[in-house]
């Protein structure tokens, strides 16, 4: 992965992005390996195919990005990636992205991006103490849906703190939730990769309730705080509130050395129309 202060941008190779008719469109093509068991888009994968396209439109690397997701795109579909440059300046660059399948909205995204010279960095939190991935049990495959490949495929992940899924059916969580994870085709750091691990915030509220999990993306907002690689990082994620069947959550991403990579805070409406499909 390139260095990400060097400006040299990472290219997310699991998402397939191509270029459309100019440098600020793009196509996605909705693979399984992109989507949920449930055959729609995972929610990460949108937000990383906004955080690619806005840098490659720009060539800058992205700071911050708030994705709002309308549609839900299913494997076959072809979502057509435009980028809008709001404002750029010496240092700082703003962009809206928009996610179309056929002219309708399946996603939108507001992003900005940094080229400021770092040397400045310093994080006011600390990673929790967890076991390392290697002595952590694995986070079983929650569903049986009878969809051929997910995004689950190609995403690792193990338990490290607190009690998730259906473990914690019936079992409201008070204390810390952390996971483990690491993807199997690059390391984890860039913003289209922390975008992509991060959409993990219905785990948290349904175990902090006390139900198995499920839930569907209102929206999502990355804060990048670190890009530089790390091959498995900690997701610490903990519920905010729950309202009107909405839940919100905030999420700490972690390199495996303690270096805090980014923030995500999500809203989510949480569902239980999932749950006769658990294993």
């Amino acid at each position: 992965m390139p260095d990400p202060e060097s400006h040299e941008l990472a290219t997310f190779d699991l998402l397939g992005l191509e270029g459309g008719a100019s440098p600020s469109t793009f196509r996605l093509d909705v693979r399984p390996e992109l989507c949920t068991p449930f055959g729609f888009l995972y929610g990460g994968s949108g937000i990383a195919a906004s955080v690619e396209a806005s840098e490659r439109a720009t060539g800058r690397p992205l700071q911050w990005i708030t994705t709002q997701f309308v549609g839900s795109p299913a494997p076959g579909d072809v979502v057509d990636v435009e980028v809008v440059v709001s404002a750029t300046g010496r240092s700082t660059t703003q962009t809206q992205v928009h996610g179309t399948i056929g002219g309708s909205v399946a996603f939108t995204s507001l992003c900005a991006h940094n080229v400021r010279p770092a040397g400045d960095e310093r994080a006011f939190a600390t990673m929790p103490v967890v076991d390392e991935p290697e002595a952590c049990d694995p986070f079983a495959e929650l569903f049986d849906t009878g969809v051929a490949g997910s995004f689950f495929d190609h995403f690792e992940r193990r338990v490290a703190a607190g009690r998730v899924g259906p473990d914690a059916d019936g079992d409201p969580q008070d204390g810390p939730l952390a996971i483990w994870c690491r993807l199997t085709t690059t390391g984890i750091g860039s913003a289209a990769t922390q975008g992509f691990v991060a959409d993990l915030g219905p785990l948290a509220l349904c175990a902090a309730m006390g139900i198995a999990p499920g839930g569907t993306s209102l929206d999502n907002t990355i804060r990048v705080v670190d890009a530089r690689a790390s091959e498995w990082v900690l997701i610490e994620i903990a519920a905010d509130g729950f309202h009107r069947s909405v839940g919100h959550s905030t999420a700490r991403t972690w390199s495996r050395d303690g270096r805090l990579l980014g923030i995500a805070q999500q809203s989510a409406i949480i569902r239980r129309s999932h749950h006769d499909r658990i294993r």
